[in-house]
């Protein structure tokens, strides 16, 4: 038949096919049979063999000597373990705790030691606060450039603005535009409609005028009044 045909051309081969073929069948038999040659009768999983209870009681273990174990806290607030030696004797856990800063007295040092804030940023922190006056409220980190709102949460804890602190306040009735401009909270049109009305009424004797003035919005008022003086 012809498939009997077509399937012997596939299947015959020549003398040196049939050798080739049984070199390679035996290099691979002994392949397989030289690991279990060379290996010892005793099975190498036997000491790894941990059940769940002896796992349970590692961790346990592993825990307690976390705990136990006493930490250093660095000046830059990282936190490294206390090595026991017969010079140095592992003594009870040391605890630092930070002060919180004057917002308003931190030079940079200070600042940089904070977490979330670096070099550039507590630099920025320093040159807003001299622009504003001072700072009122922690709140107004917010407005400094480069202050994200996780770094923000992560250093406000750290700040206070003490209760008789009192900002530079800008003397209203003798500044001019220029002067005006110069704070970060009067803009353009805020420090032109200012000056306009002090030269038209020579001085303004109190806040509340600044509220009838129709070009300033009641939020800009509150937000500047802190830092403006009305004496003449």
């Amino acid at each position: 038949m012809y498939w009997k045909k077509h399937v012997q051309v596939w299947f015959r081969f020549t003398r040196k096919e049939r050798l080739g073929i049984y070199l390679l069948s035996s290099l691979i038999m002994l392949i397989w049979l030289l690991p279990s040659v060379f290996s010892s009768a005793n099975d190498p999983l036997i000491p790894l063999q941990i059940t769940v209870v002896e796992i349970d009681s590692l961790e346990k273990i592993l825990i307690q000597r976390e705990q136990l174990t006493p930490y250093r806290i660095s000046d830059t607030g990282r936190r490294s373990k206390i090595v026991a030696s017969k010079y140095y004797p592992v003594s009870s856990p040391v605890i630092v705790s930070r002060a919180v800063l004057d917002i308003n007295t931190a030079d940079s040092d200070d600042l940089e030691q904070l977490p979330g804030i670096g070099e550039k940023l507590s630099a920025r922190i320093i040159k807003y606060r001299d622009k504003l006056g001072g700072y009122i409220d922690v709140q107004q980190l917010k407005e400094v450039y480069g202050m994200t709102d996780s770094n923000y949460l992560k250093c406000k804890g750290q700040l206070k603005v003490s209760a008789n602190f009192r900002p530079l306040k800008i003397q209203v009735n003798r500044a001019d535009y220029a002067s005006l401009r110069k704070h970060p909270y009067i803009h353009h049109l805020f420090a032109k409609s200012l000056a306009a009305y002090i030269k038209a009424h020579e001085r303004m004797l109190e806040s509340e005028v600044l509220f009838e003035i129709g070009s300033l919005s009641r939020e800009e008022i509150l937000k500047v009044l802190p830092y403006l003086d009305f004496s003449y």
